[in-house]
């Protein structure tokens, strides 16, 4: 019988063999493992990241929340305060169920545009810290009316002797409650959303207050034309421009029913008489010298379903304490002859409200325009002498009166809220 030995050299090369490819393959899954736990924590820092987010988001709404409910009493809800460089600030702290917190700061919190500047902290993954982002949130308070002239286009003013505010609600600023020139404010801002290069041409005329364009938009004044404060006399003011207008307007619409609205009742000949209540011409509306006056002695809604047309000694006589709605459904306004007139002197005493058909308005009438537009479709076109009192929005505003005005009424502004302007993060 015959017996083979193996060679311990052989043995060993095998063993060292096996040796190595354990070690190699430990490695290999030591390279693994910690590859696979990198990866984890990299989604696991990602993950905090983001939550960072809806974290600071929460500060931002407990902010907005405290602006609009405790103006009065902002050391409310466990709110502190303390001032820096004559500011006063105002924060607070919150701590979530799952270790995650946020720091809310209110700047500038008893003005028109407060400033929210809220920091997200979560855990960062391993027991290593916190991972934090900081936003700013920019604010301001919006009324429907809270510009002389809101534009989604462009805005040329190069034919406007001035912008300009006053009050009517306050002595100060009104005489018996009609602009003053004595007493007029810098209040008469105006904004487009165009980007255009000028967005906004005041040519040789008076912006007293701001002017804002498009992102990328401009600004543009010649020859003796301002944009400023009411002493401001030569060119744009720096601080009184910008370009970050990106405003969403609301369509108009007419009341249910309206379309149904009877016309109003007749009186002397080439008068119509609407006292209080609903009328409509829902083919249109055409006045002229043969047919040509309509007096508004009460609070009334108007509807005109077609083009609407005044022209010749043809009037609208808004009396005084009596109030028009006119919602403007056709495509075309064009209104000349002796206009409209406010008698009483008020812009809160006549609202035009222009619907997504209506594209055009033209206004060249004797008497000046007293009243408030809202016709964010509507091309505006102002001519002839007649002045602007009251505020417009509109897609595109034009004027065309070397000697008119157009003067801000603040009063119907209305009660304002805050709405987001700006977010971004730091």
């Amino acid at each position: 019988m015959k017996i083979t030995r193996i060679k311990y050299s052989q043995a060993g090369n095998a063993l060292v063999v096996a040796m190595v490819l354990c070690g190699v393959i430990g490695l290999v899954l030591a390279g693994y493992m910690q590859l696979v736990q990198g990866r984890t924590k990299i989604r696991a820092r990602s993950l905090a990241w983001n939550t960072a987010i809806p974290v600071l988001e929460g500060g931002i709404e407990e902010a907005l929340t405290h602006l609009n409910d405790d103006t009065n009493s902002m050391t409310a809800n466990y709110w502190t305060s303390f001032t820096t460089n004559g500011n006063v600030l105002y924060q607070k702290t919150r701590t979530n169920d799952d270790g995650s917190y946020y720091f809310v700061t209110i700047s500038n919190a008893l003005t028109l545009n407060p400033a929210i500047y809220s920091q997200g902290f979560v855990p960062a993954p391993l027991g290593q810290g916190y991972i934090s982002r900081l936003v700013q949130v920019l604010l301001i308070t919006s009324t429907t009316f809270g510009k002389a002239i809101q534009a989604r286009g462009a805005i040329d003013l190069s034919g406007q002797s001035m912008v300009d505010s006053f009050d009517s609600s306050d002595t100060n600023y009104s005489t018996l409650g009609q602009y003053d020139l004595t007493k007029h404010k810098a209040n008469g801002s105006v904004v487009s959303n165009s980007r255009n290069n000028p967005a906004i041409n005041v040519g040789t005329g008076h912006i007293y207050g701001s002017a804002d364009a498009g992102p990328g938009g401009s600004v543009s004044v010649n020859g003796g034309g301002t944009v400023g404060d009411t002493n401001w006399t030569t060119g744009i003011e720096p601080g009184w421009t910008n370009n970050d207008a990106n405003v969403s307007y609301q369509d108009q619409t007419y009341p249910p029913g309206a379309q149904l609205w009877p016309p109003p009742p007749p009186g002397i000949t080439n008068l119509f008489l609407m006292n209080n209540g609903n009328f409509g011409f829902p083919l249109g509306l055409t006045l002229n010298n043969s047919h040509g006056t309509i007096l508004v002695q009460g609070t009334c809604n108007l509807y005109v379903g077609g083009n609407l047309s005044l022209s010749g000694g043809a009037i609208i006589i808004i009396a005084p304490g009596a109030k028009l709605n006119l919602y403007m459904d056709g495509p075309s306004t064009t209104i000349s002859g002796g206009g409209i007139m406010n008698a009483g002197g008020y812009a809160s005493s006549f609202s035009y409200y222009g619907t997504t058909n209506n594209t055009t308005i033209k206004y060249s009438g004797s008497s000046d325009f007293i009243g408030t537009v809202n016709a964010p479709e509507a091309d505006i076109t102002l001519s002839g002498g007649a002045s602007f009192i009251g505020a417009a929005i509109c897609n595109t505003y034009t004027s065309k009166s070397s000697n008119a005005a157009f003067h801000y009424d603040e009063a119907i502004a209305g009660p304002g809220i805050l709405k987001l302007y700006s977010y971004r993060e730091l």
